[in-house]
């Protein structure tokens, strides 16, 4: 992974994933809060919020565990365009500033399909923390529709950020 100032090495950032996804199970848990929604704040409700995150979530830790069964590139494949090196680089993700990709829309999801989902992914991440070293060695990269190509140890930097970003949203709503 680059040096990007004030990163997270893999490890940091596959904790905060995991972190995160534990805040996502609780709050699949609530289903009283799932319907909660402030068009102020966000034209999500909670639970479009909380199933964004496991949909982008899956598709990225799958690609990751995909990513390290396969022989590993000499070179690195691509790179990112300069705002994901900034993104990367700055810690958080501005709010509005892109659409989610049509993979990650939000359609309704059961809470019970919510929860089955998250426990599935941290028994993913969680495993994944045993392969920190063929993380960080792994050159192959996946493109992010707006930010540009990421190796894995800078989807799961994203991914923490990603779970940050909306964390914040869903306080928002919930404050309002």
């Amino acid at each position: 992974m680059r040096d990007f100032p004030n990163s997270y090495t893999t490890q940091d950032s596959l904790a905060g994933i995991r972190d995160g996804i534990d805040r996502c199970l609780a709050g699949a848990r609530d289903e009283a809060r799932l319907h909660i929604s402030a068009p102020d704040v966000s034209a999500w409700n909670v639970r479009d919020h909380l199933e964004h995150l496991l949909l982008s979530d899956r598709k990225v830790l799958d690609w990751v565990t995909d990513a390290l069964a396969r022989r590993n590139p000499e070179t690195r494949e691509d790179f990112p365009r300069e705002i994901g090196v900034s993104l990367l680089a700055r810690g958080s993700i501005p709010r509005g500033r892109g659409p989610a990709p049509e993979f990650t829309l939000p359609a309704g999801m059961e809470p019970a399909d919510l929860r089955n989902g998250f426990e599935e992914l941290g028994t993913q991440a969680t495993g994944l923390a045993s392969r920190v070293p063929e993380l960080d060695a792994c050159l192959r990269t996946l493109p992010h529709p707006v930010l540009g190509p990421f190796t894995p140890p800078e989807w799961l930097r994203f991914l923490r950020l990603h779970h940050r970003h909306h964390d914040a949203i869903i306080r928002d709503i919930l404050e309002a």
